[in-house]
């Protein structure tokens, strides 16, 4: 019988969307996508972290698809268009299942 990694992130993706997700800064900001979409520099301000730091791990959220991102306009100060993000649906079992543990 062969042997199976089961770590393997090709045999189970969700160990990798486990792995990704389990930093605490990156739970913080799928906390905060539960209530709905939010683009980086507006999680920024509300986390109280670096816009820069945001972006950057909502880029290794959305590698994994537990985030999504569009593009579209803010309604803020004055429009500009801005990346919001919401959560997969992956997304949201991946941090019930970290959250709940």
């Amino acid at each position: 019988m062969p042997y199976i990694d089961l770590n393997d992130p090709k045999i189970n993706p969700d160990l990798e969307r486990i792995h990704v997700a389990s930093h605490p800064t990156r739970i913080r900001i799928l906390h905060n996508l539960l209530d709905g979409h939010n683009y980086a520099a507006k999680l920024a301000q509300e986390l109280h972290i670096e816009r820069k730091v945001v972006a950057f791990h909502l880029a290794e959220l959305d590698k994994v698809s537990l985030v999504k991102g569009r593009y579209a306009l803010n309604q803020d100060k004055r429009p500009v268009a801005v990346k919001y993000y919401e959560l997969t649906a992956k997304g949201k079992e991946i941090y019930e299942h970290i959250t709940s543990s």
